[in-house]
């Protein structure tokens, strides 16, 4: 019925990186800041959402990690729709196969780092939350890499690639602090930011190498997979794996950080059309 003329708040191009040669969504906004914070609050209001319903539906474990996944899930649908109807492909924004895997080693770190995680923690619920784990943590990594190593990192990016890759990394560990909104303790709530910040950041310099999100959903659904069936222990032994993961992962970041752009995008870019 009304419509927006979304270009006078953005125009946007999908610009080629200097390494990677990849066509990767790019957002220039005029305050990119709020918008990327904006749109970064999406999921987290969605996973709260979903909480609250769990917690006083009284669900079980496993119902509580059904209703998550649905949250998360509506949450992702809609991310999508926002990348569908903006100019840039859906591809552009890293739904296509991963070029460059030699160059990120084959993802070998990451992969490491999830059976270090399954080595110290092991196996501790039951085979049916288990499923019902598999069906969140699928939800959850499409959710999360699709508001910010998608959506989020396009918004930054047209500013510099840099800003893009340390920016959605920011945000997407500050925004871990929700955790604290649903019973968690300070101390762990602020290891928690520290290692999410660590993720994302592995995760844009992924997303920037291999111009896909595939490698980082992928390694962010196997990560939380091997943490939630391990019960999400904090025993000397997982604590001790917990640090050898993110030893990995520094390395690996040190390692990607050499081999991804800083450069600000081309200037060339498009209006984007009015929304019905």
């Amino acid at each position: 019925m009304y419509s927006i003329r979304v270009s006078t708040f953005f125009s946007t191009a999908s610009t080629p990186d200097r390494v990677s040669n990849h066509h990767i969504a790019s957002w220039r906004v005029r305050a990119p800041w709020v918008a990327a914070i904006a749109f970064a609050l999406v999921p987290v209001v969605f996973t709260a959402g979903a909480s609250a319903a769990a917690q006083l539906s009284g669900a079980s474990e496993a119902g509580a990690a059904l209703t998550l996944a649905a949250g998360a899930a509506v949450s992702a649908i809609l991310g999508l729709v926002v990348m569908r109807l903006s100019p840039p492909r859906v591809r552009d924004y890293g739904f296509r196969r991963p070029r460059q895997a030699r160059a990120a080693l084959w993802f070998v770190p990451a992969a490491a780092t999830v059976l270090i995680i399954l080595r110290a923690q092991g196996i501790r619920v039951d085979a049916p939350t288990i499923a019902a784990y598999g069906v969140l943590v699928a939800a959850v990594a499409l959710n999360e890499e699709t508001w910010f190593r998608g959506i989020v990192f396009a918004i930054l990016r047209a500013r510099s690639t840099r800003s893009a890759v340390v920016g959605s990394s920011v945000l997407f560990g500050v925004l871990h602090l929700a955790n604290l909104a649903g019973g968690a303790d300070v101390g762990s709530s602020i290891l928690q930011v520290a290692f999410a910040a660590l993720f994302g950041l592995v995760a844009a310099q992924l997303l920037v190498l291999t111009g896909s999100l595939w490698p980082a959903i992928a390694w962010h659904a196997a990560w939380n997979f091997v943490s939630f069936i391990g019960g999400d222990a904090t025993d000397s032994r997982s604590l001790i794996g917990l640090g050898a993961a993110c030893v990995v992962m520094v390395g690996y970041a040190a390692l990607l950080g050499r081999r991804t752009p800083s450069r600000p995008d081309g200037a060339a870019t498009t209006d984007a059309p009015a929304l019905p």
